[in-house]
Formats: C-alpha cells, structure tokens, sequence
C-alpha cells in the first residue's frame, strides 16, 4: 500500500556562526497571523550516505501576532520532485534576535540519505512540530531549496508469514532493512521502532526502540487483530522517522449473503443481505445471476459501509428457479471472493 514518508533527523547538532549562503525567501501569503520575510539556508546542497545525516542551519525571519516570549518554531520541507507526502522537518527554531512577535529564529535540519532529490522550504510554523497537534499558525516560503544527493539509502522491506492472513489467526512480519545501492544489511544491529495502529504515522522521536539483528531484520508477532489496522517499522528520528514502511496485510475476501425470501412474484424485490469481513468501506460487491451451466452475469452493485454490510436487491423475472451469488472484487487489501450461492423462485 502506498503511504506518506515523513523523513528528519536522527540528532540536532547546531551550527554555531555559520555563514549563510541560502537565497532569501520571496514573501509568501499572510496566514492566520504568522507571516515569513525571509529564509535562509548555509548549504545549498548536501551529499549524505547512509543512516548518517547532515546538518543543516536553517534562519528564519518573521512576524507572529500571537508570538510570546520564547516563541519556538519549526520549518518543514518537502520533495520537489518525488512522492509529494515526503517531508523533512527542522529541529526546533529559537529566538535569536528580536521578540516573539516580530524576530530571528535559528535551527537545524538534519538531513538523512532518503531526502535524496530537491526540497524546497515550503512552511514555517509556530510550535515544536508534533505530528498529534499541527499548529494552525503558519507562514508560506517561496524559492528556497536545497539539494539532497543521498547514496546507500536505506531501504524497507516486508514480508508476511501468511498471505492472505487469515481471520482471527495470529501472524508474524519479517522486516528488513538494507542498503538500496547493493541489496546487502548494513552489518550491524540497527535501531528501529515497530508500530502498530495510527501511531505508525504518529511516532515522535526515541519512543520504544529495538533493534534488528546484524544482517538488518526483525521479526514481530501480531496478534489477529492487529491485520485490521496499520503495520510499520520506523527508522527512528528525534522530530519524525527517517524513513518508515508501513503496510496492512494482505486478508481473504471473506462474503456471506443472504435472502430475505426464498421465493416471490416475479418483477418483485426480494433483499439481499450480507457482509463482507475486514476493512472494506466504500468498497463494491455485486450481486449476480447464473446463466446456463457456468456464466455469472452482474445485476447490480452497491459499496459497502463502514461496518462491511450491504444490502442489494435480487428481482425475479420469470418463473422458475433462479441461482444467484455475491461477489466482491479485489479491493486495497482484501483479496476478491464470493458468497455461497443461493436460490430465489419466481412465481
């Protein structure tokens, strides 16, 4: 399944004096008080390999109508040029000049090998960032970038004991992590964080980590319920992961339907009933008919619910027995099934 990559740093490490060489930022659109005058950056391009990362001084000038004493802020950028949700985040922006409500604030980005491509500084918010509390308050950037040339990128795989899980049955993930350039592990036990549920987007800094074995993988157990939900394995970063894998397994297409009747006037409506397992919402099922010895012929669909239930109406046209069934098509990660088939008699 594709998912959002949120990339930072794995350690701030400040740059005290350095010279600034970044252009400055074109003003961008007032929003909700927060409004950017500048940016710089002291690198225009950076080369990084690795789990290494570089830093990289970020300052920032701007004006904050809600801005207190001490106000901290964060910068966040994002590829120019790859899969528009990866991110890189500063660490936390402090005052160095000026007050809370009109100065200059100065950080790190800590750059790592996965931001590879153009990034471009497109906001500044107020706050420390904090995937859980977003602050409204941001500032626009225009025309600052940087260039990121990683090599030997860390790279996230997966692979599932059992596909398709099966419902209510435990399973386990093998994950490994390896170096894109040459398909080999690192050679050394790696730190890594192992989420289930919505905190596989959510994860901030250090939390819980373990550690792969020395050719880069790690196995996890999953209770059966943990394949209706989120699976990930994080590299971990001190503002958000450096780079993250996240998937949900692979489940049957599980479908049970039933008739309301077994038997009403032709050109009547008879409902049909079911479900499907697992997590299906907004997914289609179409009720059929079966012509002859062997051919389905689909009579009309409707999308499933959150809950995974439908209801469709089967309509006999003619007298005598006809045999019809549900079918689900594959959608995102259930595999496509079919109910048992049933019978309705028009008469």
């Amino acid at each position: 399944m594709k998912t959002r990559t949120i990339l930072t740093a794995l350690g701030a490490v400040p740059l005290v004096g350095a010279v600034l060489t970044g252009l400055p930022a074109a003003a961008g659109p007032v929003a909700w008080g927060l409004q950017v005058q500048s940016v710089e950056l002291n690198k225009a391009s950076v080369a990084v390999a690795g789990l290494n990362t570089v830093p990289v001084t970020i300052v920032v000038k701007a004006t904050y109508d809600e801005g207190k004493p001490g106000q901290v802020m964060h910068a966040e950028l994002n590829a120019d040029d790859t899969y528009p949700g990866t991110q890189v985040f500063s660490e936390p922006l402090t005052l160095i000049a000026g007050s809370g409500t009109d100065g200059t604030w100065r950080g790190t980005v800590n750059v790592p090998s996965t931001a590879n491509g153009k990034f471009v500084v497109s906001k500044v918010r107020a706050g420390a960032w904090d995937p859980k509390v977003q602050s409204p308050d941001m500032g626009f950037v225009e025309n600052v970038s940087m260039t990121v040339k990683g090599v030997h990128i860390p790279k996230i795989t997966h692979q599932v004991d059992q596909d398709p899980v099966p419902f209510g049955k435990p399973y386990k993930i093998t994950w490994r992590v390896t170096d894109s350039a040459t398909g080999k592990p690192y050679g050394t036990k790696l730190k890594v964080m192992s989420f289930k549920g919505v905190t596989c987007l959510e994860t901030k800094g250090l939390k819980s980590p373990v550690h792969t074995n020395t050719a880069g993988a790690l196995v996890v157990s999953y209770q059966p319920k943990d394949a209706d939900s989120l699976n990930c394995l994080l590299l971990p970063g001190t503002q958000a992961p450096i780079d993250s894998r996240v998937i949900a397994p692979n489940r049957p297409g599980v479908v049970s339907a039933t008739p309301a009747k077994t038997s009403a006037k032709v050109g009547t409506s008879v409902d049909v009933k079911g479900n499907v397992l697992g997590l299906n919402m907004d997914c289609s099922v179409y009720l059929q008919k079966l012509h002859g010895a062997s051919q389905w012929r689909s009579l009309r669909s409707t999308k499933l619910g959150q809950s995974g239930r439908y209801t469709l109406q089967a309509q006999p046209t003619a007298k005598g027995k006809g045999t019809y069934r549900v079918q689900f098509p594959k959608c995102r990660e259930t595999l496509a099934g079919v109910s048992k088939s049933f019978s309705i008699t028009g008469v």
